[in-house]
């Protein structure tokens, strides 16, 4: 009789095979195929900059744009800014809206115009600390202007020049401590007697309702 050897106890007759799915293996490489496509791309987009304008003063509504107020500067992405190589055209143009520092400038914020009406003229005179309020003016106020009487002559009368008149600019006086140099825009037949008691420094600005 011939004996059956049976295996030793606990010694595996075969592994079991792990069955491949092709499905799972294709998605796998799709995944790592896509995900590479998009790194490559946003590496890319990170890498074009485009220059554009940005301010780098203020510029109050009105005033003429200089050379000095802009510069350039490179950015990546999407952004809705005046093109870096336009920078020359936009020099000499007039601010529509303050620019502020630091600001992408926009054509909608130019303007070509002279922004003064019909027979309205500009008149800029210094103005001392104390001829204006304490807080300053900005540029759209309305104020009226008082010719002072002279110093010295003891008289306290004041003249009224113009009931409303409307500040177009104002920057700090570099010359006197605490002093203004302001741009208004008045009535043009009142602007010679406005000019005249403002070079004498002769003028306080009363800050109205407009």
């Amino acid at each position: 009789m011939t004996a059956v050897l049976s295996p030793p106890v606990g010694l595996a007759t075969g592994l079991p095979t792990r069955q491949r799915r092709p499905g799972f293996v294709a998605l796998a490489v799709a995944l790592i195929v896509g995900l590479s496509a998009v790194g490559a791309y946003l590496y890319s987009q990170a890498g074009q900059k485009t220059p554009v304008v940005m301010v780098v003063r203020d510029v109050s509504v009105g005033q003429v744009v200089q050379r000095a107020d802009l510069t350039t500067v490179s950015v990546s992405g999407p952004v809705v800014a005046l093109a870096g190589a336009n920078l020359p055209g936009a020099v000499g143009q007039r601010a529509a809206v303050t620019l502020l520092p630091n600001t992408l400038l926009q054509r909608a914020m130019l303007t070509s115009g002279t922004g003064l009406p019909a027979g309205q003229a500009q008149v800029g005179m210094a103005i001392r600390s104390g001829q204006q309020p304490a807080d300053g003016l900005l540029p759209g106020d309305t104020v009226r202007v008082v010719a002072l009487p002279a110093q010295g002559s003891g008289s306290t009368d004041a003249k009224v020049l113009s009931e409303r008149a409307t500040v177009f600019a104002t920057r700090e006086d570099p010359a006197v401590n605490g002093g203004s140099l302001v741009t208004l825009v008045v009535p043009d037949a009142q602007s010679t007697a406005i000019a005249a008691a403002g070079s004498q420094g002769a003028v306080a600005l009363v800050k109205v309702t407009p």
